[in-house]
């Protein structure tokens, strides 16, 4: 008897822990990003010549190199999740004093980085007709931090992997809609400053500063994609498989 309760324990849990559908895909993403960007105090920034306030500029565009690879697992026929690896080029604009004494007008900065995110994702609609809203959160790894600065003279732009300039981590929330056909509209909040508050360095005297120890720089953005899907498997354990294994039992 107890063999037998045993037997049907599991076979309950393989039906509602394994047998549903699970599916990979792959998605690019076109961002539209923009950024809390400010200084919280007079004399920020590279040169101190920044003053306290808003110096976020217009909204950042890009579809280069947005790659994602996901695993979707549904429960049922209106609850699942996702998660995976997705690389994303993300950053922010600012309108702001020059690294170069002698300018004194705002120019253009544009600072980004390549990251490796792993979302995860509650799904929660009709999943077999693609219709349904998703929220989750994700952790971001900045691998390739990038910036330019548009001076009047020129371009002057630096870039360096595993920079101390931005932070290496960072949490975030997002959510969206899904619709039939696999195009999907997510908004993505990060949790942290993309720039690091602690990062020093030297000023043309010598004197250690910290450029970004003032400044806010949470990052916001709207994706939009389509996920396509490449390759589909049914873990499902059918009636027939339970009976045959009761018979055998």
């Amino acid at each position: 008897m107890k063999k037998l309760l045993l037997l049907i324990i599991v076979i309950t849990i393989s039906q509602t822990a394994f047998s549903q559908k699970v599916y990979n895909a792959v998605a690019g993403e076109m961002i539209f990003g923009f950024s809390d960007a400010s200084y919280t105090a007079d004399g920020s920034g590279i040169l101190g010549n920044n003053s306290q306030g808003s110096i976020a500029g217009p909204m950042r565009w890009t579809v280069w190199f947005h790659l994602g690879f996901y695993t979707h697992y549904d429960f049922s026929k209106n609850v699942g999740l996702y998660t995976g690896i997705v690389n994303r080029n993300i950053g922010f604009i600012t309108d702001e004093r020059p690294s170069d004494s002698r300018f004194t007008d705002k120019v253009k900065w544009k600072r980004r980085s390549y990251t490796l995110g792993i979302p995860l994702a509650i799904k929660i609609g009709n999943l077999e007709k693609g219709m349904y809203v998703f929220f989750g959160g994700q952790y971001d790894m900045f691998y390739h931090y990038k910036e330019k600065e548009f001076l009047p003279d020129g371009k002057r732009k630096n870039s360096q992997w595993f920079s101390d300039k931005v932070n290496l981590f960072i949490p975030s929330v997002f959510a969206g809609i899904t619709f039939p056909g696999g195009m999907s509209v997510k908004v993505t909040y990060e949790l942290n400053d993309m720039m690091n508050t602690g990062y020093t360095t030297s000023d043309a005297a010598g004197n250690l500063i910290k450029p970004y120890e003032n400044m806010t720089s949470r990052l916001i953005y709207t994706s939009v994609y389509t996920m396509l899907s490449f390759k589909e498997s049914y873990m499902q354990v059918t009636k027939e498989e339970k009976k045959l294994m009761a018979e055998s039992y």
